[in-house]
């Protein structure tokens, strides 16, 4: 785990907060991929060849932002070179895209299990 120093710059705390919440979002999108083979096993059950499709389809994004993320966490070494105030700027913006990639492939996720979950109390 990351530790704040009172005497880090803003700019050095800035990046160690983008590096904690990148690796959470890591972390949570290894856990949905998980999750969401677990649900392509359900819907199979269920016959629900449409389900199966869009959770496979889903399944392909999150490896796909997976694979997006960790280049991004390859990439924040560059942040500590940045010299002027247009590097920094470029950083906080490029993090923010990939926080709203993020909320978007969770809020998908969010969605196909919601439909999943609607099936399963129709069937019971």
């Amino acid at each position: 785990m990351e530790v704040f120093y009172e005497h880090d710059s803003d700019e050095k705390l800035i990046a160690k907060k983008d590096a904690l919440e990148l690796n959470n979002w890591i972390g949570h999108l290894v856990d949905n991929n998980r999750e969401l083979e677990i649900l392509v096993n359900i819907a199979k059950k269920l016959s629900n060849d449409d389900l199966i499709a869009d959770l496979k389809e889903l399944i392909l994004e999150n490896k796909l932002h997976l694979g997006v993320f960790y280049r991004y966490k390859s990439s924040m070494v560059n942040l500590h070179e940045c010299e002027d105030m247009e590097c920094d700027t470029y950083y906080v913006n490029k993090h923010e895209e990939y926080r709203n990639l993020y909320a978007a492939i969770l809020q998908a996720s969010h969605k196909l299990k919601e439909e999943l979950y609607t099936q399963i109390l129709i069937k019971l």
